[in-house]
């Protein structure tokens, strides 16, 4: 079994508490507990209830067959053939202790276990080690090798084969023999994650709360990179990262009084925080090309904060609330990668060793409540934000690109740290004019002031109107409407004049803060006419119409709606089976042209049209205790989507001329792309048969499709490794089916 000993120390840490808590409770001899003790408390031991000790253990063997994509299919997950342990719970009450223990899926890549200790309103301690795997390929291949962590290199011989040959196709040829010969790998990674924490609640209104949290994650991941425009090489970037995560607060309550304050920290740590990599296509740096590339990857970094909340009870049943919180951002001072790892080309000296980078946060949040009739809800929130980015500027005034050429920067360059400020005001009232139905209206207001940006600061105001009903439990229903308006600060010909000045069109606009038009209703209702039987439906829609947005993002809209029934005639029998459909669609417009007469030439224009469609089937079905003996879970899904992405060129309008005029367009007829289409279906079937009140015996057969075309990442798109002018690790989207029989015994105590 592959059992980490770190995991083992979990359940092993609360031996102690266990059998100090039984050595407490323990029953002692009657002659030394009459001794010790008056006769009637004696008598109130001997009256009071027994320790109850309660659990289950689900144990057995499985295996699996799998055709096609197996890495896919096990994702997040080990369903590897043999023996295991599918769960575990252990929970006992002791002298008003409750203690628990759950291990799932023991000695497996997914394990989980956890333990808790409970003395109920007044102490608690917890604890969880969680281990989530991530395998994304069995089949990638590759050429390179790691030596050094963060170091990826080729052999020289492959190099020296590829740079001798004087013309692409040649340079092709002699990589494809390479590749030949290319290792296959897994490209693979795992989470493990421990949490804990402990709870103290006094007598005096104060608790105390802790908690940490510590993610370790090591493998690879799929990482890309480039010498130029015409090579490309995808690589596999090392990740060996640390997380750690502490949590404290302290909570004082008294009366109408709430007090409370808190401290946070997180520290991010990254073992490898650069990659090198050989270049497939040279051997030996020159002025025009390098034999090797770098790039950077995540820096280690920490954050903390502190926080405080005082809450105060008003009458005719309102509460007041203020919270505040300031925080400190900080990178941990690794030195910044030069410019170029080519040593046929001089040294670009930097502006400063390392990126010093620092902000600060800090965030406001005020809110009222009341009810002061049984009539009137009333909700005003108001919550600020603000990211100040203290990174000192670094000056660029020589570059090197693609490790093949030192260019000036002229002017002189300098980074921009980002910054933002965010305000935001809500404010609600409902109205129950009856008991069986409610009204209301809001309306929030969201400024950002964003350093650095074509708008620098956005105002959006949203108003929004509710309606429920609710008459008795068989029907509930909810609405909300709303309507949206962002508008960014600046005249057109403003932004116009920004954008042209850094070579972009000027009727651009990025739509996360363009001014748009946005409007939403959702509908969900809810009906149970019988006792056995109920229905719910649901529906959403919505528009985005980005009012100002020449090119970028011009639309988007989505259709969402959901039916379900749930029918159970006996406390025995039950089912169920819900459909939900998803549907959004966008358009986004662009033109194809080079600064210059083309530039302004709206004949050249183009857009993409784009639709996703998504739609699910979800049943299940349950019969139990047939004969008092026999448990009977069926379980299916359906999963089907699908994404058509048309190109679009033809005649546009010219809005600049004095009248609107038809432009005709110069671009050839497009070459449409093919429908992406994917499916997964899932059916389970569990039986389980009790032999006697503590054992039972279980089966289960499950089995999983998948189907997938894609033109970018299927087995039609990626034929090869060796595409020309790239080297890829043959990461593909494949389908699999895959078939998993348990057999196992349940014991219950």
């Amino acid at each position: 079994m592959r059992i980490n000993s770190v995991v083992l120390s979990i359940p092993l840490a609360l031996l102690p508490v266990l059998a100090a808590a039984q050595a407490t409770s323990a029953p002692a001899p009657v002659a030394q507990t009459q001794a010790a003790k008056p006769a009637a408390a004696a008598a109130a031991d001997e009256s009071a209830p027994w320790p109850t000790t309660t659990g289950t253990i689900n144990f057995g063997s499985r295996t699996t067959s799998i055709s096609g994509d197996g890495a896919r299919y096990e994702r997040y997950r080990d369903m590897s053939d043999g023996l295991f342990v599918e769960g575990f719970r252990f929970a006992t009450e002791r002298r008003g202790w409750v203690f628990d223990t759950l291990a799932d899926h023991v000695g497996r890549r997914d394990q989980r276990y956890s333990g808790s200790a409970v003395l109920p309103g007044r102490f608690k301690v917890w604890g969880q080690w969680d281990q989530i795997p991530m395998l994304m390929s069995r089949t990638t291949q590759t050429l390179f090798t790691s030596t050094t962590p963060g170091v990826l290199q080729l052999d020289d011989a492959v190099q020296a084969s590829v740079q001798a040959q004087a013309t692409a196709a040649g340079q092709g040829v002699a990589l494809a023999n390479a590749v030949t010969n290319a290792r296959q790998v897994e490209l693979s990674s795992r989470r493990h994650i421990f949490e804990g924490g402990a709870q103290y609640i006094g007598h005096t209104g104060l608790t105390l709360t802790s908690s940490v949290r510590h993610v370790n994650r090591d493998g690879q991941i799929p990482f890309g990179g480039s010498f130029g425009h015409s090579n490309v090489v995808e690589t596999m970037a090392p990740v060996k990262h640390q997380l750690s995560d502490i949590d404290t607060s302290a909570e004082y309550a008294q009366g109408n009084l709430l007090v409370r304050g808190g401290y946070d920290g997180s520290w991010f740590h990254n073992d490898v925080t650069s990659l090198t990599f050989d270049n497939p296509w040279r051997l030996t740096d020159i002025g025009s090309a390098g034999s090797r590339g770098r790039t950077s990857l995540p820096p280690s970094n920490s954050f903390m904060s502190v926080n405080g909340m005082l809450s105060y009870r008003l009458p005719h049943r309102s509460r007041a609330t203020l919270y505040g919180s300031l925080g400190s951002l900080r990178d941990a001072g690794d030195p910044l990668l030069p410019f170029t790892v080519n040593t046929a080309l001089p040294v670009v000296p930097l502006d400063r060793a390392t990126t010093d980078g620092h902000a600060s946060t800090s965030s406001i949040n005020a809110s009222f409540s009341s009810r002061p009739t049984k009539m009137v809800d009333v909700d005003v929130r108001f919550r600020t934000y603000d990211y100040n980015n203290r990174t000192p500027e670094f000056r660029i005034v020589q570059r090197v690109g693609y490790d093949n050429a030192v260019s000036v920067v002229s002017p002189a360059g300098e980074t921009e740290p980002f910054g933002l400020t965010r305000s935001t005001f809500d404010a609600d009232v409902r109205l129950t004019p009856v008991r069986i139905v409610s009204a209301g209206i809001g309306f929030t207001r969201n400024v950002e002031d964003r350093t650095h940006r074509i708008f620098e600061q956005t105002r959006e105001n949203v108003v929004r109107v509710t309606a429920d009903s609710v008459t008795g439990r068989w029907f509930t229903m909810r609405t909300k409407f709303e309507h949206g308006e962002r508008r960014g600060e600046g005249s057109v010909s403003e932004i116009a004049a920004e954008l042209s000045a850094i070579g972009e069109q000027p009727g651009m606009r990025h739509f996360d803060i363009a001014s748009r038009n946005r409007n939403r209703i959702t509908v969900t209702a809810a009906a149970t006419p019988l006792n056995v039987l109920s229905f719910d439906v649901s529906a959403a829609a919505g528009k985005d119409d980005f009012i100002e947005s020449e090119f970028g993002l011009r639309d988007n809209q989505h259709r969402v709606y959901g039916a379900g029934v749930e029918l159970s005639p006996t406390d025995e029998i039950g089912g169920g089976v819900s459909y939900s459909l998803e549907r959004y669609t966008a358009l986004s417009r662009s033109r194809q042209a080079n600064p210059g007469v083309q530039f302004t030439d709206p004949s050249r224009n183009w857009a993409t049209d784009s639709l996703d469609r998504s739609g699910s089937w979800t049943g299940h079905a349950e019969w139990l205790q047939i004969k008092r003996k026999l448990d009977v879970n069926l379980f299916g899904d359906l999963s089907r989507s699908r994404g058509l992405y048309r190109y679009i060129t033809g005649p546009v309008v010219d809005r600049t001329l004095p009248e609107e005029a038809v432009v005709p367009t110069t671009l050839p007829q497009p070459t449409q792309l093919p429908l992406v289409r994917s499916e997964l279906s899932r059916v389970n079937l569990d039986v389980v048969y009790a032999l006697t009140a503590r054992w039972g015996l279980g089966t289960s057969f499950g089995v999983e499709r998948y189907r997938v075309s894609d033109f970018t990442l299927d087995s039609q798109a990626i034929s090869r490794v060796d595409l020309p002018g790239a080297l890829l690790l043959g990461y593909q989207y494949l389908p699999y089916t895959a078939k998993t029989f348990w057999v196992r015994a349940i014991y219950r105590y």
